[in-house]
């Protein structure tokens, strides 16, 4: 069986925990290669990327850690 094959079936016995791992793995794999034409198709390929994002956006700042506190060598 060619690994492509092997790999589909293998796909389709793992938890869909497992799936959404390997479904941002595949996107930064085409992202290192230069599929996506920009970040934002990169982006939204990762799994609940653009609610993290619209999450983050709607977050007033007064409730964000300073980013001297997550890194404080920037």
């Amino acid at each position: 069986m060619p690994r492509r094959e092997y790999l589909k079936n293998q796909i389709d016995i793992l938890p869909d925990s497992v799936i959404d791992k390997i479904q941002e793995y595949i996107a930064f794999q085409k992202f290192a290669i230069g599929l996506f034409d920009n970040d934002t198709d990169y982006l939204t390929a990762i799994p609940g990327m653009i609610e993290s994002i619209q999450e983050g956006v709607s977050t007033p700042l007064s409730e964000c850690i300073p980013l001297s506190e997550v890194w404080p060598d920037v």
